[in-house]
Order: structure tokens, then C-alpha cells, then sequence
């Protein structure tokens, strides 16, 4: 299991790595239980674990100098947010150390322009300052920094930041960020006190958030510096006057994107009045392929995500398929390895995970059972379940490059796409991005003439990130697709040598109501009858 950054402790000093003003729980992102932070206001002596002996069973005093130190440098001195473009949304100033008035701008001429071309790190240092930074929904989220601080903690901060601004904006987007400016710098002074970390917990900062949000879209689909943002879809809806009322339901993507101090108006759903929560199953594949199509190694990255706006909260349950396997201590349970016979529908146990996790509110006392969740759910959106699948599984496309390097000057290469999923499926935002070698002159992509759904496609070539990006509006399921790209070289030795410097292609894509995995919840109760199917 993945323990939390902001809570965790350091041996050589035997105090916790974030002071917080208050004892206060911080919530995580990730589902890992926390600890809690015992710190001290400024201006007070430092407190200490409670236990009068550290972790290394020496009393705590004998080390303050080292640990005052240590306190010293895990703050930041600034913290801001820019649009794709580079423009400035959020300036928050904590300390007098950096410049302030060019950070924003070094920073984003440093993204923007990284050597060679190559994608830039989340952390690197100009000119003393150090950068630590995320992007979020197309958005930079950035800390500044002199101070040699842990770059996972400041990550992981960095991350909840950007959470809890959603959870209280509804959407994280440039137009609702700059429609709750004043909302967003209140949340950020309540989180973090002069560079230090005080709490990202959605809960506890309700009772100190006083500013009302302003209703804002979110930027569906649009581009981002590092290509377009993938939409979501097939949340799965659970209204509190809706017990029992049959098969899960889609959600509108305005019900999902709310407020969660949003002030109930009414039964409509953008006002904040309906009591519901939405749950969706969201993986993430990594899968390599041969030249000719075989699959050489695949990986399932998924979670639970959860976005409650049940009111009063009350305790639900959440069932998990019932022939779910955890590791190897559940396979022999369902006969062995012999029986498993992967994901495909061919046979074998439906479900198999190599490990998981869950959020830190979640009771498993009956999950070894009948695998249940039960759980009283914070308010916002959490991750209730991570997990990882390294078995083989059919993947939902299949890729096959064929490069022929018989004439000269040039390089054809021709991609032969194959949705593999449920015809019943429909894939939206597929795109597929093949890089080119670096010395080529140009590359001119073409469509196969006549192909189903080639007015929904599109293929260019992009100089600046030297690789073409074939887009598809809808693609269906068992349906194949052909793209012939025509590489040209400066001379004839140059073509033959960099065909080996030809991709990997990458593909990012969205299926709704289909995983990988076959992971599905069964059905979600609240308080009552369950929901669900």
C-alpha cells in the first residue's frame, strides 16, 4: 500500500515532516489511512510525539536543533496556477525568497521550450529557484522553492490542491477558476499557512470557507499543451429517491460537476439540491505490441472513483463482484492457476487483481465475504478503490505497423488499426500519435479511400513534436482502420538508417460502460435498498 507523503515521518528526526497549526487529520487522494500531525502554532515551543520516546527510542529533545532545521526547509514560497497558454489564474506568496514578479513567466518558457524538444520533469531548478509542478485538466499547478524540500511531498500536496479547488468549483477549468478567483485564494490560505501544509481535507475546510462558488463549464475536450484533454463518461448514478429503482443510470456530465458547499435550490441538478452520489470505474491500460500485432506485455491501472453529494452523510455499501480475486492468497480458493485462464470471456474466474488499495474511511469487515464496501463517504470526489492487474486480457485495440524502406528517400509506414471491444461499444476521442525520426524532411499521412467512418477521422503531421496524430470522432466496435504515412529523408543512407527510430505509437481513447478488467459494481445501497444491478 502507497503511504501518504504529507504524513509521513522522518527517522533521523523523529517529528513529522509537515507542522501543522492544529492536531487535524489530512485526507488523501490515494485511499491510504493517515496519521495525524501533532504541531505547534509559531511563536510556541515545538511539540513533539506524544510517546515520550521517537520512533529511534531516543528522547525527541535531544534532537531539536536538527528537527527545527528540518522544519525550516519543508515549506514553499510560492504557489501559482497558469493556463495552457501561460497566462497567470492563481499568484499565491508565501515567503520574500524568489522573485515573484518572472517566476511564472521562467517557468513556463522552461515547459514550454525544454531541451531537445523532450517533455519537461515535474521537478527542475533555474536560476536557484527550484519547480515543482503538475498539470491538471490541461492546467499547471506549480510551487516554488529555495529550500531542498521532499519534491513527493510537494507533488502529492500540489495534487490535493488541485482536488479540493475542484470539489468546492464543481469543474477545474481556466473559465471556473477565474469565475471563483476569490474562492480559490481563501482555500488556498486555509491549506497552506505561510508555505506550510494545514489540511486538504474537503470536510474540515467547509467549516472555514465562507465565499459561495460561481457556476462554471468545464472545457470539454479541449487541447491542452500536451494534447487534448480525455473526457469522462458512464458515472453511475445513485439518487437517494431512487432505492431500488432498477438498473444503474448514465449521469449528465452538469450533474457530476458541482459544488460541494453548492447551497440547494431545487430538485434540478445543477443547483446542488439533489442528494447523489456517482461512482465510476476508471482504468488506465499499458500495453505493448509487436511489429506484427502480438501483444508482448499489458498492464491495468485502475480506481474507484467516488463523488458524493449525499447530504447528512449517511453509511453505504458497495458490492464488488463476487468471483474477485486478490493476489495469490484468493486463487486457490477458485482451484488454482490452472483454472484462470486470464479475462478473456473464454473462461476461467472473472476477475483477478495482483493488489489494491482502499480509502482510509472504507470497512472491509465483510469484504473477504461477500465483497461488500461499506463506508461513510467524505464529501467530494475520492479514490474509494486503487488497484493493479498484470495478467494478459484482450485489449480493446490492436495495432499493427508494417515499414517498407523500398524506395528511396522515403519510408512508408502503414498503421493497421483494430477495435477489438463489443460492436455494441462505441469509442469517442480515440487518438493515436506516431513519432517520426528526427532528421526527416516531412511526413504526409493518408487516409484509406473509402473506409467506414473516414469522415470521422483526421490525420496530420506536427513539426514541432516531429509525430502524426491520426484523431477519430467515434470509432465502433470490430472495425478496422488502415493510415499510410509517407516519410521523407535527405538522402538515401538517412532513410534506411533511422527506421528503427520510427514510434512507439501511442493511443489514449475513452470507452464508456466498458473496462479491461471486467471489474463491476453489483450494486450500491444507502441507507436502504440497494441500486444497481
Amino acid at each position: 500500500m502507497r503511504t501518504s507523503p504529507v504524513a509521513r515521518s522522518r527517522p533521523e528526526t523523529g517529528v513529522l515532516a509537515v507542522v501543522a497549526s492544529r492536531e487535524q487529520d489530512v485526507s488523501s487522494s490515494h485511499g491510504v489511512k493517515q496519521h495525524r500531525l501533532h504541531g505547534r502554532r509559531r511563536g510556541n515551543p515545538p511539540a513533539f510525539a506524544k510517546h515520550p520516546r521517537d520512533e529511534l527510542g531516543q528522547p525527541p529533545g535531544s534532537r531539536t536543533r536538527r528537527a527545527t532545521s528540518f522544519r525550516r526547509e519543508a515549506m514553499i514560497s510560492q504557489l501559482f496556477i497558469l493556463s495552457p497558454r501561460g497566462d497567470v489564474i492563481i499568484n499565491k506568496q508565501f515567503r520574500l525568497d524568489v522573485p515573484v514578479k518572472i517566476t511564472t513567466e521562467v517557468f513556463f518558457r522552461t515547459v514550454k521550450f525544454w531541451k531537445d524538444g523532450d517533455k519537461a520533469p515535474a521537478v527542475f531548478s533555474e536560476d536557484g529557484v527550484n519547480y515543482v509542478h503538475v498539470k491538471v485538466a490541461g492546467l499547471f499547478v506549480a510551487a516554488t522553492t529555495r529550500k531542498n524540500v521532499s519534491p513527493s511531498l510537494v507533488l502529492e500536496l500540489l495534487h490535493r490542491v488541485a482536488k479540493v479547488i475542484k470539489d468546492y468549483c464543481g469543474v477545474l477549468s481556466e473559465d471556473a477558476l477565474r469565475k471563483n478567483s476569490i474562492l480559490a485564494y481563501e482555500l488556498i490560505d486555509e491549506m497552506l499557512d505561510h508555505g506550510y501544509a494545514q489540511t486538504t481535507d474537503t470536510e474540515t475546510l467547509k467549516q472555514r470557507v465562507f465565499n459561495e462558488p460561481i457556476h462554471a463549464t468545464e472545457d470539454v475536450g479541449k487541447s491542452s499543451v500536451g494534447g487534448a484533454t480525455p473526457k469522462k463518461y458512464g458515472f453511475f448514478s445513485a439518487s437517494v429517491g431512487q432505492f431500488g429503482s432498477g438498473a444503474p443510470t448514465s449521469a449528465k456530465r452538469s450533474a457530476v460537476n458541482r459544488s460541494v458547499i453548492a447551497a440547494p435550490q431545487g430538485p434540478d441538478e445543477s443547483s446542488g439540491g439533489r442528494n447523489e452520489i456517482f461512482v465510476d470505474v476508471v482504468e488506465k491500460l499499458n500495453v505493448t505490441f509487436a511489429s506484427d500485432g502480438s501483444q508482448v506485455s499489458s498492464e491495468i491501472d485502475g480506481s474507484i472513483q467516488v463523488r458524493n453529494f449525499l447530504h447528512d452523510r449517511p453509511t453505504i455499501k458497495l458490492a464488488l463482484n463476487e468471483e474477485l480475486a486478490i493476489g495469490g492468497r484468493d486463487l486457490g480458493a477458485f482451484g488454482g492457476p490452472g483454472r484462470y485462464q486470464g479475462y478473456s470471456a473464454g473462461g476461467g474466474m472473472a476477475v483477478l487483481l495482483d493488489d489494491c488499495n482502499f480509502h482510509e474511511s472504507a470497512d472491509l469487515s465483510q469484504f473477504d465475504v461477500d465483497r461488500t464496501i461499506s463506508m461513510t463517504p467524505p464529501a467530494g470526489e475520492f479514490a474509494l478503490m486503487n488497484y493493479r492487474a498484470a495478467g494478459e486480457f484482450d485489449p480493446p485495440f490492436r495495432l499493427q505497423t508494417v515499414i517498407d524502406d523500398g524506395t528511396p528517400y522515403r519510408l512508408q509506414v502503414t498503421l493497421v488499426l483494430k477495435a477489438e471491444f463489443p460492436a455494441r461499444n462505441t469509442c469517442t476521442g480515440l487518438q493515436v500519435k506516431f513519432p517520426v525520426p528526427r532528421n526527416c524532411v516531412n511526413a504526409h499521412p493518408t487516409l484509406e479511400q473509402g473506409s467506414a467512418g473516414s469522415g470521422q477521422q483526421h490525420a496530420a503531421y506536427t513539426q514541432a513534436d516531429r509525430a502524426v496524430v491520426w484523431q477519430f470522432k467515434k470509432v465502433k466496435g470490430q472495425g478496422e482502420h488502415v493510415l499510410t504515412i509517407n516519410v521523407s529523408f535527405p538522402d538515401e543512407a538517412s532513410a534506411r538508417a533511422s527506421k528503427k527510430e520510427c514510434g512507439p505509437a501511442t493511443l489514449s481513447f475513452t470507452i464508456p460502460t466498458y473496462n479491461a478488467s471486467r471489474l463491476q459494481v453489483r450494486y450500491l445501497q444507502i441507507g436502504g435498498g440497494p441500486t444497481g444491478g
